[in-house]
Parts: C-alpha cells; structure tokens; sequence
C-alpha cells in the first residue's frame, strides 16, 4: 500500500516542473490524471518528432492516467471541474493567469472543491511585480544567481536544475499543505517559484548576503580572494574538487587534518601534511596553484578506478566523474534499485529511474508507463465520473475530448 494511495491529484503540467511534482506524488501511490489537450502537451510533441523520442515521456509522466481534454471550451471546462470536484491536490506550471481566463483559477475551483490544494509552478511567482512573464528553466537559473559564470562563457545549464528541483519543491508543499488540511480541513493556495526555489539554494549567494560588506571583506583579506570563489573558480583548490586522472576526472575532498594527512600519504608526500604552506585550509587556500599541482601529478598517472580504490582504502571522500554511459551502469545505483523499467503496449521496455527515497513500511511503486495521450478517457469519464455513453459519444463527436 502506498502513502498516499487514497489521494487523487489532476495534473496539468507542461513540459517539466509541473510534471516531476505530480511523479513525485504518483510514485507513493497518489491516483495522478495528467491531462493533455486534444493536441498533446509541448513536451510530447517534441519527444514525438524524434520518433522513439516518446518513450522519454515514462520518465516524468510514469504513474498516471491520461485525459485529453480541450479545456480552453466550456464543455472542457465543466469536465474539469467535475473531476476536480473530487480530487485533493490540484496542479499546473501555466504562466499565472492562463487558466483564470477560462475559469479554472483557484478562486473558481474552490466553488467546486472548497478544501482542494491548489499547486501553481511559474517561474517567477503569482504575488511578482509581473506574474505573467514567461520563464524557462534556463531563465530561472540565470535570475536566482545559480548559473553564475564569467563573461565568456555562453554555454547553457547541462541540467535542469530549475525544473526538476522546483517539482521536487512542489511536491513537498503540496504535501505540508496536506497535512495542514488533515489537522484544519482546509485547502490551500500554493505558490511556488522557480526563482525562489533556486535562488534557496543558491549557497554562495545566501553566504555573501548573510555576512554583509564589512564581513565580505574581512573575510576576503583572511582567504586573499573572495569568499565566493573559494570554492567557484577556476582555481581548484587542493583539499576540494576535480583531478585529472589518466582515464578521465576524479572528485577528492580532504578538508579535515585525518582526511589531508592520509591523502598525502596516498600520494607518496607525507611532508605535506606538516608543510607550513599547507598545513591547514587557510595556507592551502594561498598556495592551492602549488599543492593542486602535487595532487594531480599523481593522479594523473593512474586510472580512475585504481584512484578510487587507493583512497577509499583511507575513506578519503572521492568519487569518479561519471559519463552519462557510466553513471547508467553504476554497480551501487542499480544495488538500490535506481534502475527500473517498464512495459509500454507499443515502445515496448523503457528503461526508467526508480524511486531515490526508501520507506521501511510503506514503499512506493512503479506500476505503469506514461499514458498515451487520452489513454484513460473513457475510464475516467465512465468510471470516475459517472458520465453515461450518450454524454461520452457528444463530447467526442464536439472534440471536447479526444
């Protein structure tokens, strides 16, 4: 049994932040409708015009059911409704304002569902100066800070932050929101920006805000550079980041005395750990160019895998940069089951993430791929509904409904 087995949640979400939220949900057993218009969401369509492109659509759109419907008319409006009027947890990643001018606002659906959770995914929030201004994921890391890079850099994000980690955020307000309506029996408007979330967790910024300009430059004299390139720059300090090796990279973190001392050991420079120009962070700091330098001259030399077995040997954090080919055969994310797959009637196996939490008592579960579009009409519509076949074959024959 899943946590949330007796949860139904109407997803309405294009592309991804909206539609990681309700993956989330459906994961732990939430009943998740994803509803399409006749046409198909966007992100469909382009995973569609790469022909087996479709079968990426499992990894966020796994779980659920699927209902096509023209919401933009007002006989789709009324099925929507409808169906909200039983659901608990309402969600959409529309630009805020979009589905106030057909009648599915908050406003409008708590006539119909008073206690309903009303999750709404923007990029810059409802209560912003301008609300309606589109956003991308790209948008939202460039706004809050987190995609920060010199000048000369014009290369985008190599992930998206913004949209997975503003789904995950959604996921977690609907679900506080939730429990609020357990102890009070009331719903709630949620509101959730992607330029909040990011700029959340935005670490270098928060530090630099917190510490203040008289603070800044205390600490900028003690490190002789900014605080903030510490740990983001260029300059890759010893006990912190990136080493060549000689298939590759290797991640090598040593920033407690044990950690420093027995790393120098492994390199074959046990002076190091006594050397008064590294003998602790703050000297490695002003002399990083030269101890990176002794690092890497010997890891340079070996393997990554030969790396990592030496300095695990000493439980020295370390870890290989993996390519996309090698984290997908990673021997410790297949042990905890993060490779899953299931069976689509038509694409056939589609390999799929699992679940990155574990519950003791109540696991979730991943029982169905993505729906194909409007695959669950009837059954929603008859089964959930309670629509009779002659209401069905009028909203069909209108193209209400798919």
């Amino acid at each position: 049994m899943g946590i949330l087995d007796q949860y139904r949640v109407v997803d309405m979400a294009q592309f991804i932040a909206g539609s990681r939220c309700t993956q989330i949900l459906g994961d732990m057993g939430a009943q998740v409708v994803h509803v399409e218009p006749p046409e198909g969401e966007i992100l469909r369509l382009i995973f569609r015009l790469v022909g087996s492109g479709e079968k990426n659509y499992s990894v966020l759109n796994r779980n659920k059911f699927g209902l096509a419907v023209d919401w933009r008319r007002p006989e789709g409006q009324k099925v929507i409704k409808d169906l909200l009027a039983g659901t608990d947890i309402f969600v959409h990643n529309l630009i805020p304002g979009n589905l106030e001018k057909y009648g599915l606002g908050y406003k409008d659906i708590r006539m119909v569902k008073e206690d309903i959770i009303y999750v709404a995914i923007s990029g810059f929030g409802t209560s912003s100066p301008n609300p309606e201004r589109a956003a991308f994921d790209i948008i939202a890391q460039a706004t809050s800070g987190q995609f920060w890079n010199d000048l000369e850099n014009l290369s985008p994000p190599t992930n998206h932050w913004a949209d997975f980690m503003s789904g995950a955020y959604g996921a977690l307000a609907a679900l506080l929101a939730l429990i609020h309506r357990l102890h009070t029996g009331q719903g709630q408007f949620v509101d959730v920006s992607m330029q909040d979330v990011l700029y959340f967790n935005n670490y270098r910024a928060m530090t630099n805000k917190a510490l203040g300009q008289a603070g800044r430059a205390d600490l900028e004299k003690t490190l002789g550079r900014r605080p903030e390139d510490v740990l983001n720059s260029a300059d890759r300090m010893p006990f912190y980041g990136f080493f060549k090796s000689a298939d590759g990279k290797v991640a090598i973190v040593a920033m407690t005395p044990r950690q420093w001392k027995d790393l120098s050991e492994t390199v074959g420079r046990p002076d190091l750990a006594i050397d008064p120009r590294f003998s602790n962070i703050l000297a490695q700091i002003h002399h990083h160019q030269e101890a990176v330098v002794i690092i890497e001259d010997w890891t340079a030399n070996r393997s990554s895998k030969e790396i990592l077995d030496l300095l695990e040997r000493k439980k020295i954090p370390c870890g290989i940069a993996y390519g996309i080919e090698e984290v997908n055969r990673d021997a410790n994310l297949d042990a905890r089951g993060m490779f899953e797959s299931v069976q689509h009637k038509t694409l056939g196996p589609i390999e799929i993430p699992g679940i990155p939490y574990r519950f003791s008592k109540s696991p979730g579960n991943i029982s169905r791929p993505a729906p194909d579009l409007g695959e669950h009409n009837l059954e929603i519509l008859s089964g959930w509904l309670g629509y009779n076949d002659e209401k069905i074959k009028r909203l069909i024959e209108e193209g209400v409904i798919r």
